[in-house]
């Protein structure tokens, strides 16, 4: 495991970033407390854009967007 206090995080963003991409855990510590960065998965992707797409069907329900066609969604995802 890598543990990493938030000032050194910030300039050596790129290279903690890689080490949680390869499957390294990593810990980030600051005075907030302490976080684990790892990568987000496909799946988490589109899950996430799902929801995103949800909330857009709300605002669409609400008026607040215009129709859109379910074609136009699609190619969206």
């Amino acid at each position: 495991m890598h543990v990493i206090s938030l000032s050194k995080f910030r300039t050596n963003q790129t290279q903690t970033l890689i080490r949680a991409l390869q499957g390294e855990s990593v810990l980030l510590t600051s005075r907030l407390g302490a976080f684990k960065l790892t990568p987000v998965t496909a799946e988490e992707k589109i899950v996430s854009r799902i929801s995103e797409g949800m909330e857009e069907v709300k605002l669409i329900e609400a008026g607040k967007l215009p129709a859109k066609k379910a074609k136009d969604f699609l190619n969206e995802l």
